[in-house]
């Protein structure tokens, strides 16, 4: 981004920007003017577009701010809208709401993940399978907390979410496997190593397995 610029515009009281809207637009892989110009129109929202003042505002030449714009607007971050004034004179007038949109989907999703990573092994794995625990699965679970790190639980709890089974004996299994192997965290997880061993892990019934038998 054109950080010297920024800093000017922000020192100068033009730009007022708040740190999360800036983090999220940053994430947003856009070439260092067009966040610039994002920025920027952040706080101009719903103004008239005025291509020339953003060429001064900013010191972008017109053919740029054109092309920027035309940019944000393909990525659905904000388009150009036609407003009758006070008058009834037809005017473009700028709309980011589609950007507000992306940025609140953002800042939900992030406030998700903080609020799971938060949770204990325990309730995870109670609000993946949608029910409470019987006090053996809770010293089951007790036992991998001793041998593993609460992100491999987690790859497994997800592993077992994702193939549909809600059956702790599962998520043990695949544990069990990933130890024998070395594997101490996710990123040590190669895939492909366990293609001949999936049929030995998910050809039993687990869907169908009897909880009151089986944990």
């Amino acid at each position: 981004m054109n950080q010297v610029k920024l800093n000017e515009l922000i020192k100068e009281t033009k730009l007022v920007i708040p740190l999360y809207a800036l983090r999220i637009i940053k994430e947003f892989n856009l070439e260092s003017e067009e966040q610039l110009l994002l920025l920027y129109l952040y706080n101009n929202d719903k103004c008239i577009f005025d291509p020339n003042k953003i060429c001064n505002d900013l010191g972008i030449d017109l053919m740029n701010v054109m092309t920027y714009i035309s940019n944000l607007s393909d990525k659905k971050l904000l388009s150009i809208n036609m407003v009758k004034d006070e008058k009834g004179i037809m005017q473009e007038v700028i709309d980011l709401s589609m950007l507000y949109e992306k940025i609140t989907i953002k800042i939900i999703e992030l406030l998700n993940t903080k609020e799971e990573n938060n949770l204990n092994i325990h309730e995870l794995i109670e609000n993946e399978f949608g029910r409470g625990l019987s006090p053996m699965e809770h010293e089951m679970i007790e036992d991998w907390e001793r041998e593993n790190s609460k992100d491999l639980i987690k790859e497994a709890v997800k592993e077992a979410s994702i193939n549909g089974v809600t059956n702790l004996r599962y998520i043990d299994k695949i544990l069990f496997d990933w130890n024998k192997s070395g594997i101490k965290n996710p990123s040590e997880i190669k895939k492909e190593k366990y293609e001949d061993k999936k049929e030995e892990i998910y050809d039993c019934d687990w869907l169908n397995d009897d909880e009151d038998e089986e944990i």
